[in-house]
């Protein structure tokens, strides 16, 4: 069992030499109870997700992280203000290697979302991507609770 602070805390705590002045929001409760989870590989799953949204957002806005519990499983949302995906692509960006060209020239093997996809399922979960209304992209991971 893993507690959900815990898991936004390592996360937030490895990308905090690069944050810069950018902000992050945590909306995590405290009554959260603990989840049956990998913390090292769930963390990646954060770390991996969070710098997405910091690469592909304008630094003057910051990057949302929430955790909760819905019916019977934690869902984690990590949303930001950027660009978004196009909607041909929503359906790719977990495949390997599979990139959206972006004029920022942002690099990356197109790897990390495929790894954050794995992970998630190997706890038997899921990730989804949607664009969000007035720009910018969330992305939900939904774990069992038990």
């Amino acid at each position: 069992p893993t507690d959900v602070q815990d898991l936004v805390g390592c996360a937030l705590a490895v990308l905090e030499p690069h944050l810069g002045r950018r902000s992050v929001d945590v909306t995590v409760p405290a009554e959260l109870p603990p989840v049956r989870m990998d913390m090292v590989l769930m963390t990646q799953v954060l770390v991996n997700l969070l710098d997405n949204a910091l690469k592909y957002s304008p630094p003057e806005t910051p990057v949302e992280l929430a955790a909760d519990i819905v019916g019977e499983r934690l869902t984690i949302e990590v949303a930001d203000r950027g660009r978004g995906v196009p909607t041909a692509d929503l359906d790719h960006i977990f495949d390997k290697f599979y990139r959206v060209p972006v004029p920022e020239g942002a690099g990356g093997t197109g790897l990390g979302l495929s790894i954050c996809r794995g992970i998630v399922e190997a706890h038997g979960g899921t990730i989804e991507a949607h664009n969000r209304s007035g720009g910018g992209l969330r992305v939900t991971v939904s774990l069992p609770v038990n």
